[in-house]
């Protein structure tokens, strides 16, 4: 058998005595075979979707704002998977694809991870909490530069 090329996480093969594709798994077990190598291809792309489970993800900015989602489909050859957030902010929330080669801030909801996120919300209220001093501290300032400063006004 030849080795042809690796995809969706399978090893694609070609039988030169049977004439046909053959897809296995990294342990060399068959999975599926066919006559040519589009259709060898497309069941090796069925074969990924079957193996894959949703995942349960928390995101975490660098910033300290979490939102939970999770991850519901995963392409392996290209190394992106496609994520639903559950975000209150507008940019956060919805359905997008995350580069796996790039991607950071995404971790698996899971029993382990749960305190830290508790602590890390936790820690978040504290910077809301500074934030809205700052800004209360902002709005007694004096002098703000901007059009009326100068005296041009809007017109």
């Amino acid at each position: 058998m030849l080795e042809i090329k690796m995809i969706y996480g399978y090893k694609l093969f070609y039988d030169e005595l049977a004439r046909r594709f053959v897809i296995k798994d990294t342990d060399g077990t068959e999975l599926a075979s066919a006559p040519t190598q589009d259709e060898a291809e497309s069941k090796a792309k069925e074969l990924s979707k079957k193996d894959f489970c949703r995942i349960a993800i928390v995101r975490i900015s660098d910033d300290g704002e979490i939102d939970h989602g999770e991850i519901t489909s995963l392409n392996k050859q290209d190394k992106v998977a496609w994520v639903s957030m559950e975000g209150t902010r507008r940019w956060s929330s919805g359905r997008h694809k995350v580069d796996l080669r790039y991607a950071h801030g995404h971790y698996a909801d899971t029993e382990e991870n749960k305190p830290i996120v508790e602590a890390i919300a936790e820690k978040r209220k504290t910077v809301d909490k500074t934030l809205a001093e700052i800004k209360d501290l902002k709005s007694t300032l004096k002098s703000n530069i901007n059009e009326s400063y100068f005296g041009i006004g809007r017109e």
